[in-house]
């Protein structure tokens, strides 16, 4: 088995879409469509597959470090010099585009918004006072651990700390902090210390001693606190980062002993998992980060839950894993290749049988202890022809030790970076190490259980907030003492909101289909009781059967029903069959589906509603792939459980209703019509044309089995409903991170454009673009590489006609602000109402952003929105970027209720989650030698642009264009 492999995939060529003639536009008063004088279409298929000038030249790190090549090298000590560090090369990071600003961030144009009425919130954040005349002094530093044979290694990480903190107390260090890596913080210069300190230490459980030293490298920087007032007052226009971490590692410091920190969150490593089965169990803890704000410097403290894998013995953790005794039933082959590719290879092992705990990573299996054998080691040597020995002797021998499961496989070991020895060990010597959080995705089951522990309602969660808070004591912490900091500890902050009106959604009369009704927003919800606003007639259909076991005569009974009903309910919105469908009832296999799909294709079939009766997720995306991409049909899928519950029932016409709403929109139909005009006043003119783009990155997992999906939707009516999508994968190269920058937006988004134009007679003249999956690090790579592709796309696309105005926006949906208001009445602690904005007090000091709550919280407490308005060349004032981020929330066409991102965001994210296995039945990529050391995230470098392979994923051309990912 090879360290390292091919994925073994093939790859798909860019595509184009080619020029047809343009149908007429739809034309409504929802947006204007401009005269065809302005951009006359003309849409050249020999675009340039990149744009003209992309440069990724890389000049420095995002914090200010030199290049690779001109870092510190690493060294090691001379037998009379200074000590001096053996910390292996650390590549730095390195940004795939210049530090230096190409587009400068967006200013908020005005003091806020105005419209809608006001009121006053709670929000998770808690005053933080700084003195100003505070400096803070890093030191790079290095913990190192002596071998046998008096050399030095780097100390692990979970030791690092400990070493420190009793050299600290020993040498009687002034304040000084630790960020468990490479760097130390003080609040004065560490004058007349030696650079180097040594210290021996015994171990608690093997009782043995070891021998560490800190070694003081250099000053690295001094940083006056001062700058994030100049941030905050304006003076600056850089957000000081580097202080900002350096407090944020300090208030870290009295959580080192009882926590386990995963970046800003913290679990008590006291506490028992809850579990959750297949070796995973849940921890909950709590978030901590500071905010530098209009109101000043803020700490944002949440409840936070995640999974953990069990600190089980290897043998109970597979059990748990594959759901069966693997100590009665063995483990196959084919179990062994599921539990490396899907879970062991990225988690650590400990072993205790030794005078020291060791750590390892696993690479296979090997034959049972009492089969598997070795050269019997004699004064430390072994060859060949040396007596052989089982690993089952060998421990009795050795450790005195009785396996007690000889029978089972033993697992190859070896420990990083060395990948060349390897270790065959007893699995029940083998046990989880504690406290490695595990990314995997839940299961349905676990999701339910997660849910249920981690949704409270909001009442519940200001408590436990204010909980967290009293129990963190700030404000008696020596180390927030010695710097003179204090927190307000007392109360959150409290903020000025608004709630503004939601907008009007317009459906077509139920009695004569003409005239247009507006249905009344109640609480972010509506009722559908009106005919769509366009809807096609079906003239040849089918629904599909697909069973994991043969139906028996009542479910087919119930299928019958249903598919005697669908076409009299969906008519009551516009949808009209010309014909009965074709019915038939199919195994739940590969090529029975394809086989029938393909069948159906030929005898014309518009569209196949597929019943699922008792299969799983694997079916669905067999169908979707089939319908999707190879064949072109339009496919629905419907659960059976659900059809069967509510059959005799009301509630057949609520499901229904969900169903048929994305039925529509996927045969090209308009369901409702927000007016998205209302929204706008001195931004537009009734003959601007808008577009609007959603785009999201979706990372699958953390390692180069799977690729990045970045998928990109863009409108392409008048209305602004119907959406057309591009998707594609983003492969890094081996060892390094997903890249955040969507790489071929400039060949995704000249699609779209030309799609528009087709269809619409123009180009647009203003493009609002929504971006997802974007942290706050990145925001200036985003947008430097991504702005300039698609300004670079029209360009291409507008020739010498004048150039669209773009707004560019992010939505962040991982954050932790929460807002609550109180019932003045009863005191209750409540939700904030749809609409709720927050754009002053706690937002960015200088920047365009705004928090948006516009949906009703089904359960728990609702997260509003953050938006960054990072590029405004419209020129939007706050009330109006906000409102029309607000109808857009109202305007997804698979429910009657606002969402909690606008529409094209949420479409991005289907398009994306529906590509995720796009050509996995074409290409197995399966192969468990994807796995790396280097993939996993703790070990990885940053990424350039030209080091990510893309492909686009081609569909059908018949589906290519349609809302196919509802």
């Amino acid at each position: 088995m090879s360290a390292s492999g091919s994925r073994g995939r093939g790859r798909g060529k860019r595509f184009s879409r080619s020029a047809t003639g343009p149908p007429e536009p739809y034309r409504s008063q929802s947006m204007a469509i401009i005269p065809e004088k302005f951009h006359q279409l003309n849409i050249d298929n020999n675009i340039p597959s990149r744009p003209p000038s992309f440069s990724t030249t890389t000049a420095t790190t995002s914090s200010g470090r030199k290049s690779n090549g001109e870092q510190r090298k690493s060294t090691s000590r001379s037998s009379n010099g200074r000590a001096k560090s053996t910390r292996p090369f650390r590549e730095t990071i390195r940004s795939a585009v210049p530090d230096s600003a190409i587009v400068t961030f967006a200013r908020r144009p005005d003091q806020g918004g105005s419209a809608g009425y006001k009121l006053k919130v709670n929000t998770n954040h808690f005053k933080c006072n700084i003195p100003q005349t505070l400096h803070c002094h890093q030191y790079d530093i290095e913990l190192q651990t002596a071998n046998r044979d008096g050399t030095w290694r780097p100390s692990k990480k979970d030791d690092r700390f400990v070493v420190l903190r009793k050299i600290i107390e020993r040498e009687n260090f002034p304040l000084v902090w630790y960020d468990e890596g490479k760097s130390l913080y003080s609040i004065e210069l560490l004058v007349g210390l030696k650079d180097q300190y040594e210290i021996t230490i015994k171990d608690k459980k093997s009782d043995r001693e070891q021998t560490y030293r800190l070694l003081i490298i250099n000053l690295v920087k001094s940083y006056d606190i001062q700058v994030l007032w100049d941030f905050i007052e304006n003076k600056i226009a850089i957000r000081p980062r580097d202080p900002i971490r350096i407090l944020e590692t300090l208030l870290k410091q009295t959580t080192r002993a009882t926590m386990v920190s995963v970046k800003n969150q913290f679990y008590d490593r006291r506490q028992t998992l809850d579990d959750l089965g297949d070796g995973r169990g849940l921890a909950g803890g709590f978030y901590q980060a500071m905010f530098l704000t209009k109101l000043g410097a803020t700490i944002n403290i949440n409840s936070t839950f995640t999974c953990f894998y069990q600190p089980f013995n290897l043998v109970h953790f597979l059990c748990e894993y594959l759901q069966h005794d693997i100590v009665r039933d063995g483990i196959n082959d084919r179990e062994q290749q599921l539990l490396l590719r899907k879970v062991l290879k990225p988690i650590w092992l400990e072993t205790h049988h030794g005078e020291n705990i060791r750590k390892y990573r696993i690479r296979g299996f090997g034959a049972s202890a009492r089969q598997h054998t070795f050269a019997r080691v004699v004064d430390g040597n072994s060859d060949d022809s040396q007596e052989r020995q089982s690993v089952y002797d060998y421990f009795v021998e050795k450790y005195s030790i009785q396996l007690e499961f000889p029978n089972l496989p033993t697992v190859e070991l070896y420990t990083p970076p060395n990948k060349t020895q390897f270790h065959y060990l007893p699995m029940e010597c083998c046990t989880i190490q504690a406290w490695q959080r595990s990314i995997k995705p839940l299961t349905t089951d676990q999701r339910a259980r997660v849910t249920k522990k981690t949704v409270v309602n909001p009442t519940h969660r200001y408590q436990a907030i204010m909980d967290i808070v009293k129990t963190r004591k700030f404000n008696e912490d020596k180390y927030v003492n010695e710097i003179g900091m204090s927190i307000v500890d007392d109360q959150m902050v409290t903020v000025s909101a608004r709630c503004i009106a939601p907008p009007e959604i317009k459906y077509k009369s139920g009695r004569d289909g003409q005239s247009d009704i507006v249905e009344r927003i109640n609480i972010g919800k509506w009722n559908l009781r009106n005919r769509f606003q366009t809807t096609k007639t079906i003239n040849r259909w089918a629904c599909v059967m697909v069973s994991s076991q043969k139906p028996n005569q009542n479910q087919l009974s119930i299928a019958k029903q249903f598919i005697d009903q669908f076409p009299l309910i969906i008519s009551q919105y516009g949808i009209y069959f010309n014909s009965s469908p074709i019915m038939n009832s199919d195994p739940a296999n590969s090529d029975t589906i394809h086989n029938r799909l393909q069948e159906l294709k030929e005898q014309n079939c518009e569209v196949v509603v597929f019943i699922l009766n008792g299969v799983g997720e694997d079916i669905y995306k067999l169908i979707k792939y089939f319908g999707n991409q190879k064949l072109g049909i339009v496919t629905q899928c419907t659960d059976f459980v659900a059809i069967a519950k509510n059959i005799r029932s009301k509630k057949l016409d609520m499901y229904l209703q969900n169903l048929v709403q994305k039925f529509n929109a996927k045969l090209g139909g308009v369901n409702g019509m927000v007016s998205l005009a209302r929204a706008l006043t001195s931004s537009s003119t009734k003959d601007d044309v808008f577009m609007f783009f959603g785009a999201d990155v979706t990372h699958i997992t953390c390692s180069r089995e799977k690729p990045s999906i970045a998928a990109i939707v863009g409108s392409v009516d008048s209305t602004s409903t119907q959406y057309a999508s591009r998707v594609g994968e983003q492969y890094p190269a081996r060892g390094k991170i997903s890249l955040e920058i969507i790489k071929d937006l400039y060949q995704m988004s000249t699609d779209l454009l030309k799609l528009f134009a087709q269809r619409n007679h123009c180009f647009p003249n203003k493009i609002v673009f929504y971006r997802d999956g974007v942290d706050d690090g990145h925001f200036q790579k985003v947008l430097d590489n991504e702005i300039r592709a698609l300004q670079n796309a029209c360009k291409a696309l507008y020739l010498n006609n004048p150039l669209p105005k773009i707004t560019f926006i992010i939505v962040k949906k991982r954050h932790n602000t929460r807002f609550f208001v109180r019932d003045p009445q009863t005191g209750n602690i409540n939700n904030v109402q749809p609409g709720t904005i927050v754009d002053t007090d706690i937002v960015h000091p200088q920047g365009f952003d705004f928090y948006l709550n516009s949906h009703a919280a089904i359960q728990g407490t609702s997260r509003p929105i953050l938006y960054h308005v990072l590029y405004d060349e419209i020129g939007f004032s706050s009330d109006e970027i906000q409102s029309l981020t607000y109808y857009l929330c109202h305007s997804d066409v698979r429910c009657t209720k606002a969402v909690s991102v606008p529409a094209p965001v949420h479409y991005a994210h289907l398009a994306a989650y529906q590509s995720r296995d796009a050509d996995s039945y074409d290409n197995d990529r399966s192969t468990t030698d994807d796995f790396d050391d280097n993939d996993l995230v703790e070990n990885v470098g940053a990424v350039t642009l030209q080091e990510v392979e893309t492909r686009l994923i081609q569909l059908d051309p018949s589906i290519q264009d349609t809302m196919w990912y509802v």
